[in-house]
């Protein structure tokens, strides 16, 4: 009998170490894990992006990628939810009251409802309760060189090795039309745009709220496949016809979205347009994205939020 125990005992423990979970390598302590190059720009906004399909973050500042790391985000049940989001507030040293004090070191938090970037394990595949698990090193890093209301793209779609260059959109007067104009929600800080698809509206967000917003028509990536798609603000080109474009630099979306440069436009409000031409400087984000800014993208996560939708979650959070 005791023969059989073992031979059973043996099977188990057999079967149990080949499970690719539990064979699996926790690389948060890894070097290996992530690259980190800042003096490649030394200056600028920082825009992140990760990707849920390949389990990967990138790190842009100015429009030049920075770094990159292996990541681990929620698993099914327990999904990362995807969408747009900006940097609510930074712990180097949080614990979690939801998990029984459990240290999340350089913890960005990025919804009011518990998801954030932070250091955590990182086996090689999805093990998160929802949150954005980073090698211990690198989120360190990354902590060092992000703010309230950097933005954070995440998506399901896989990055691309790709930095085009060269894309031009011309701000013109359109129709007067009611808008939004609320600085004084944010009074400092960098500002990012989202350009909803959906809404064919443009949003204006500082430390991750939102002060403006406009409608706008557009003939913006029309000519784009769907999907997320980010830029960078990298100045202002002159045209013979006097004319004044913007220039952006493309850091994120597919492939197919690289191949040709852009020449777009936005139509808007003209008081509104004096606005976002003041309001544009290098290094400006603007992120494009398929669906409404204001609905959830996973179980009760938004997409974007402003002083309301934060003010009641921040309330449903205590």
């Amino acid at each position: 009998m005791k023969v059989k125990n073992l031979l059973f005992c043996s099977l188990i423990i057999g079967l149990l170490c080949s499970s690719p979970a539990l064979r699996a390598e926790d690389r948060q302590h890894n070097p290996d894990s992530f690259t980190w190059n800042p003096e490649l720009s030394t200056h600028g906004p920082v825009l992140i992006t990760v990707s849920l399909k390949n389990q990967i973050a990138a790190v842009y500042r100015n429009g030049i990628q920075i770094g990159s790391s292996e990541v681990s985000t929620g698993f099914d049940g327990h999904e990362t939810p995807t969408g747009v989001f900006h940097i609510l507030n930074k712990d180097a040293d949080h614990h979690s009251k939801t998990y029984g004090n459990a240290s999340m070191p350089y913890s960005e938090r990025l919804t009011w409802g518990g998801v954030a970037l932070h250091a955590g394990a990182v086996p090689g595949y999805r093990s998160s309760h929802g949150c954005i698990h980073l090698p211990y090193a690198f989120s360190k890093k990354l902590f060092g060189v992000t703010h309230r209301g950097t933005t954070v793209v995440v998506s399901n779609e896989s990055p691309d090795v790709h930095v085009s260059n060269g894309h031009k959109v011309l701000l013109s007067n359109g129709e007067a039309s009611k808008f939004i104009w609320q600085p004084e929600l944010a009074p400092s800080g960098p500002v990012s745009l989202i350009f909803s698809r959906k809404d064919k509206k443009l949003y204006l967000v500082r430390n991750g709220v939102t002060i403006g917003e406009c409608k706008v028509k557009t003939s913006l990536f029309g000519k784009h496949t769907k999907g997320t798609a980010a830029f960078i603000f990298s100045g202002w080109s002159a045209d013979h016809d006097g004319g004044r474009h913007s220039m952006w630099t493309q850091v994120s979306g597919s492939r197919e979205q690289h191949t040709e440069a852009l020449d777009e436009w936005f139509k808007l409000d003209p008081n509104f347009q004096h606005i976002l031409q003041g309001a544009l400087t290098p290094g400006t984000n603007l992120v494009v994205t398929e669906g409404s800014v204001k609905k959830p993208t996973g179980k009760g996560f938004p997409l974007l939020q402003g002083a309301k939708e934060e003010a009641e979650a921040k309330s449903d959070a205590k």
